[in-house]
């Protein structure tokens, strides 16, 4: 039976949101039940996920504009998204549904108790003001699925020491973090898929030139995103001090959106994560961070499920091959 899944997105600043949509709309294995938007401007971000379940040639799936300002701070846009993606036209003539998102992941919840996962690939604003407005979706909710946090300081492949900087979607709402954190989901339903295990997960050349040669409309599209991503992820590098010279195309959303429905590329391991705003040394800027929400291993009872090992080639296979197919 298919996965019943409620995506919520910041789609449109970087690619990997897009890159999710329309990986999960060529998997089978997958019954996309909406996509919400969260942080920023989700008018655009919901037209931008609109457009692309269009082109994947699925129109009726359902796109709800979410949280757009953090519980605490300000939400930061930079001005390149929908480029390649949206027409100028169509950034007034799209349409979505005018239910909330926070009342949508409530309602999906709440009418198909213990069949809904909702998988995070940006902050957890709506499910954190789901929670605080409806509390019973925690033990309603199949599985929470977020792709988030640095657990243990990463080293990618090329043995490059990420900065701690990197860390978006938690950061960018991290009081919609905590509560999320903190909501007593039982362990085995609350489920994180760390930069640990996604900033080892590049899209490999080798797959890169199999998306480059299909004909697929969804391969077209993650062609035509990617071709327009090197000058935009300069610009978001260079906005939070990250050196660019060792990026990739990596595979953050759809390895994470993956774990909610096929585990054998991930091993996870039950551990107790906490929040807290610990001292973090940046390297490269030869400054501390006091400002950086930290998830931070504690030798306590487990509170949730935490990947740490990936098998990043077969993903990339699996993931190009899904695309083209």
């Amino acid at each position: 039976m298919a996965e019943r899944i409620i995506l919520d997105t910041d789609i449109g600043t970087y690619y990997d949101d897009a890159f999710a949509v329309l990986f999960a709309t060529k998997c089978p294995e997958i019954k996309l039940e909406g996509v919400t938007t969260v942080y920023g401007d989700t008018d655009l971000r919901s037209k931008i996920a609109a457009k692309l379940l269009k082109v994947a040639g699925k129109p009726n799936v359902p796109v709800c504009k979410g949280v757009g300002v953090p519980l605490k701070g300000n939400a930061l846009m930079f001005g390149f998204e929908g480029e390649n993606i949206l027409e100028e036209d169509e950034r007034e003539s799209i349409k979505y549904s005018d239910q909330p998102a926070d009342d949508f992941i409530i309602e999906k919840i709440m009418q198909n108790p213990g069949e809904i996962s909702v998988v995070t690939l940006g902050a957890v604003s709506n499910v954190a003001v789901a929670m605080v407005k409806e509390p019973r979706i925690i033990e309603n909710i199949k599985q929470l699925v977020m792709m988030a946090a640095v657990v243990i300081p990463v080293l990618d492949p090329k043995s490059v020491m990420r900065s701690p900087r990197e860390e978006y979607n938690f950061n960018n709402d991290p009081v919609a973090a905590e509560i999320v954190m903190n909501s007593g989901i039982p362990k085995e339903r609350l489920v994180l898929v760390p930069c640990d295990v996604t900033l080892r997960t590049p899209l490999l050349d080798q797959d890169w030139e199999r998306i480059k040669k299909s004909n697929d409309p969804v391969a077209k599209q993650v062609k035509s995103i990617i071709d327009v991503w090197p000058p935009q992820e300069f610009q978001i590098y260079i906005s939070v001090g990250i050196p660019t010279e060792f990026t990739q195309v990596w595979l953050h959303d759809p390895l994470a959106l993956t774990c909610a429905f096929d585990k054998r590329f991930v091993k996870f391991y039950p551990m107790h994560i906490a929040t807290e705003y610990s001292v973090t040394p940046i390297p490269r800027d030869m400054v501390i961070a006091t400002d950086i929400l930290r998830t931070v291993p504690k030798k306590k009872e487990p509170n949730m499920m935490v990947g740490l090992q990936v098998d990043a080639e077969r993903f990339s296979n699996y993931f190009t091959d899904k695309i083209i197919s």
